[in-house]
């Protein structure tokens, strides 16, 4: 239950929801997770943003006790600098390549005060295993996945089920290596615990903290220049593998938020 999850995560820092003034969930959908935070809007205000406007609409409408809007796929957020004391997340980052998880996390580095936490969902080892075993009783060969998850830590699989889906041309099916996360994330945040199946019971979760000083985003390099286009797609052997894999992903991920 993702509430649930989330306060363990705060609980490892010796912290609660009650101990952050104002919290903003980034990518909250359609408020599966907001909708079972009533009783911590008591204490904590409440912020959502989404890409889907649909989505942000119904849950304006339906979870008075959240102040929901709508973002684009790049940064920035509408929101000043250390806005958030809190920052969370669930099943965003499994989603889109490194260009955009890049301006993400600086950006939500920007928007958090210092000292203050975030936390967010990756998919990690295990469905890792589980992309590579669905390739294998497919009889394809993983090994080119198997070598780049081992060598650069990080897999983003365009070419997946979601091709033609309802959500944008970013959005597709990523994978992290724990010690990925601890060192390519630890240029925005300081990285305080990584959490295997924390998330849901499938997905890891990483508990950040926003350092003093400076934000990473400063410079807002994506304001400069259009975004990179995203990493050239790892290529399936077959479509009906992309889609055994991305199955697998929304059954796991997409389960109840309570």
């Amino acid at each position: 239950m993702s509430v649930a999850d989330i306060g363990r995560m705060l609980a490892i820092d010796g912290k609660s929801f009650a101990d952050f003034p104002r919290a903003l969930e980034f990518g909250c959908g359609c408020g599966r997770i907001l909708l079972h935070m009533g009783s911590i809007a008591e204490k904590t205000a409440l912020f959502a943003v989404d890409i889907d406007a649909e989505s942000v609409g119904w849950v304006q409408e339906h979870v008075p006790w959240v102040a929901a809007s709508v973002n684009d796929g790049l940064p920035p957020l509408a929101f000043a600098d250390g806005h958030f004391d809190l920052v969370f997340n669930h099943s965003v980052f499994t989603h889109i390549d490194e260009n955009y998880q890049d301006a993400w996390l600086g950006e939500l580095a920007r928007v958090t005060r210092a000292g203050g936490l975030v936390v967010l969902s990756v998919a990690g080892m295990d469905p890792f295993m589980e992309l590579v075993g669905t390739w294998r009783k497919a009889g394809a060969d993983p090994t080119h996945l198997t070598e780049q998850f081992r060598t650069k830590g990080f897999i983003f699989i365009a070419d997946d089920g979601w091709v033609g889906g309802p959500f944008p041309d970013f959005y597709h099916s990523a994978f992290h290596a724990p010690w990925y996360v601890f060192r390519h994330w630890s240029n925005y945040f300081a990285v305080k615990a990584y959490v295997p199946r924390g998330s849901l019971g499938y997905s890891d979760y990483v508990l950040l903290e926003r350092r003093t000083g400076p934000s990473p985003s400063a410079q807002r390099l994506w304001d400069a220049s259009p975004p990179p286009p995203p990493q050239s797609p790892t290529p399936a052997p077959k479509a009906s593998i992309a889609r055994q894999i991305v199955r697998r992903v929304k059954r796991y991920l997409g389960e109840s938020s309570r």
